[in-house]
């Protein structure tokens, strides 16, 4: 059995064993002594260059960088004594002299860690003279800024940026006193590679780095007191663990949990860390209903719900019935008791508004299903162990910006293929292989992609079986394919598909151009193409699909997807929408006509808002707990109320439960415990 090597030590008189492996830092830190840091981060690499941690070891007359001084049997350290302090105090003192560190014109006052330490440090002049040159700001990004005035160069950015993000956006320019952090070839933010994660902003001990939706309670000169609340984020089904920091019931910022430990880093994407805190206008407050003069008038609830109630019950005799549509941005339970309701409740039909999406890619896993039984996609966490990724008709820098972060750093860590078929992938500097084809063609693109790899499968298990499979479910010829494309593009995909079946981890990556106007034999052919390569844990194909919300796994399982095609050809006698917080821009006509709508929504787009009979507001998803299902379905993610709802908006289950009575509807769970429990036993999950 092995046995971690250690050492023994004294720290401040404290005798301690540790491993050998550790820093001073990490050893004092492991045992409750604490050593100010500043250009220091747990989730970074150690780096030795602000000199705040220095330490006396024994009784050296040179200090030392705790954060980089490897620990070794006997020695005996000291953290604090007056020569360390003056030494600090120093170092801070230069520090704020250098650069333009006036805290009560800071928007970071109150949340910056020099300004802590200047306090701790009792450091409240400089008896240095300011050596300070003015520096631009760069506010081209709108979340975020960049102010080098603010700047102590600790290092700290660029190491998230290339640690962490994968991005190596970040770097420094100039020498000296000139030593600025710049961006590329020192190009603005805006014209820059940066993906605006913002993991640089929330590992920045100063001003530097602010992000631009800040409240106004945030800044108070001193930290005060700040409410945080860890939980899921909801925005595209991957998640991410957030820390979130609310002070007077308003949102002041978002953090993910950093950790090297975890495949993601622990850090978050721009639609996690700022999307919720933009102000998007058009918020729906009160209920609303449509008067006899056509206009929307506020009314009570109870009106609405009755108005609501009355229009569902008549709608349902007249042309196709009753319908209701809800989004994958909804929570596992609002989705669950929606369609309960409408079909169970009421007779009705309940479907997707983001079905188009989603109807292919379910009859594609059923189509495999009739061969391969107990298939599925496979968690998006393998992506840190692929030495092989292929992006097929997908743009997830623009749905899932994490897992192009996974990607890069596969990429630059592991030294991973990155390969892309479509109208673009992920950042051509990390991109192997692209093979630049139209959506109309990808099609057959991936048909000729299949058949390649087919043919250099070789003979080795589990290919040898399933490839016989395969030529019974449907004979692929790569002759028949790709007769109309350029000959260097043939020879694109041909080296896609050689890399493919040459690598001991691929991964694919397909998107929604794979399945336009409800065709699936593309997503057939990828499944078969991941297929090739075995198995991982859990019957996963090597395979993640990306699809649009939140919560679109959980539509999946619980079949809530289509709508019957008589609502589509003679229009619903009524219809009820409960929106996401996505859909506040148009929806493109995925809602078929219908002589009632009624609407649940915090955001109605201008298309709904000229039909909407009744309308009724909707907490956005901080304001209320749910659960939701990971991306691939592997993971369950309960999300906390962050935030209470604004006055006169209730929760979305406590008024679908509300409708449910007026309609007649018995039966339903009455809390959210017992709502959770049915949702989970419809799903199958414990």
């Amino acid at each position: 059995m092995d046995q971690k090597a250690t050492v023994r030590l004294t720290i401040d008189n404290k005798e301690i064993t540790v491993a050998q492996n550790m820093t001073i830092l990490e050893a004092a830190r492991e045992n409750g002594i604490r050593i100010p840091t500043l250009c220091h981060h747990p989730a970074l690499s150690n780096w030795g260059g602000c000199r705040i941690c220095v330490v006396e070891v024994d009784k050296a007359p040179r200090l030392v960088a705790s954060c980089v001084m490897p620990v070794r049997e006997g020695m005996e350290v000291v953290t604090s004594n007056e020569r360390i302090l003056e030494s600090r105090r120093t170092i801070l003192e230069f520090l704020f002299a250098e650069r333009n560190h006036y805290c009560m014109f800071c928007a970071q006052s109150g949340d910056c860690e020099l300004q802590s330490l200047a306090y701790e440090l009792g450091m409240d002049h400089l008896t240095v003279p300011p050596s300070f040159k003015e520096f631009p700001i760069d506010a081209t990004n709108p979340y975020m800024a960049l102010d080098h005035n603010r700047c102590i160069l600790c290092g700290r950015c660029v190491r998230a940026c290339k640690e962490l993000a994968g991005n190596s956006v970040l770097n420094y320019q100039n020498r000296g006193a000139r030593t600025l952090i710049c961006k590329d070839l020192n190009d603005l933010t805006e014209d820059s590679s940066c993906d605006s994660s913002g993991v640089c902003l929330q590992v920045c001990p100063t001003g530097a780095m602010y992000q631009r939706l800040r409240p106004h309670q945030a800044v108070l000169g001193k930290r005060g007191p700040v409410r945080v609340v860890q939980t899921r984020c909801a925005v595209c089904g991957l998640l991410c663990q957030g820390q979130y920091s609310v002070r007077d019931g308003n949102l002041m910022r978002i953090d993910g949990l950093l950790s090297t430990q975890r495949p993601d880093r622990g850090q978050l994407c721009r639609k996690g860390r700022f999307e919720p805190l933009v102000n998007k206008g058009g918020r729906i407050l009160e209920p609303m209903v449509r008067g006899k003069d056509h206009e929307l008038h506020p009314t009570t609830w109870e009106d609405a719900l009755e108005r609501l109630a009355a229009g569902m019950m008549q709608g349902r005799q007249r042309k196709a019935g009753l319908l209701g549509l809800v989004s994958a941005d909804c929570s596992c339970e609002e989705i669950w008791l929606f369609k309960e309701m409408l079909e169970e409740g009421m007779g009705g039909h309940a479907g997707l508004l983001e079905r188009e999406a989603l109807l292919p890619i379910q009859g594609a896993l059923k189509e495999m299903e009739r061969t391969f039984l107990g298939l599925r996609e496979c968690s998006w966490v393998h992506l840190s162990e692929a030495d092989f990724i292929l992006l097929v008709g997908g743009h997830p820098e623009e749905s899932h910006p994490l897992l192009v972060s996974m990607i890069r750093r596969a990429s630059m860590e592991r030294g991973a293929w990155v390969a892309s078929m479509g109208g673009s992938g992920v950042s051509s500097a990390f991109r192997t292989l692209h093979a630049e084809i139209a959506s109309h063609e990808l099609a057959e693109a991936v048909r000729f992609l299949l058949a390649r790899a087919l043919e250099g499968s070789g003979s080795f298990n589990p290919i040898t079986r399933w490839r016989r499979i395969l030529s019974e479910v449907e004979p692929i010829r790569s002759k028949d394919s790709l007769k109309e494309l350029p000959l260097q593009l043939r020879e694109v995909v041909e080296q896609i598909a050689s890399g493919f079946m040459n690598s001991l981890h691929p991964l694919i990556v397909a998107g929604p151009e794979l399945s336009g106007k409800g065709e699936y034999s593309a997503l057939q052919h990828v499944m078969f193409l991941a297929l090739l390569k075995g198995l991982l844990p859990q019957n996963g194909l090597r395979l993640i699909l990306l699809k649009p919300g939140g919560n679109p796994a959980c539509a999946l399982r619980l079949n809530c997807l289509g709508i019957p095609e008589e609502s589509e050809a003679r229009g619903a006698g009524a219809c009820l929408l409960l929106l996401g917080g996505g859909q506040n821009h148009g929806l493109g006509g995925v809602v078929p006509r219908a002589d009632f709508l009624g609407v649940i929504g915090s955001h109605v787009p201008e298309e709904l808002l000229n039909k909407a009979h009744v309308i009724l507001p909707r907490p956005l998803w901080l304001e209320q707990e749910g659960s939701y299902l990971s991306l691939d379905g592997h993971e369950m993610g309960h999300v906390s109320e962050v935030l209470s709802p604004p006055p006169g908006v209730r929760r979305s289950w406590e008024t679908l439960l509300a409708l449910a009575g007026r309609t007649g509807v018995r039966a339903l769970p009455s809390t959210m415990e017992s709502l959770r429990a049915r949702t989970m036993a419809a799903m199958n999950l414990s």
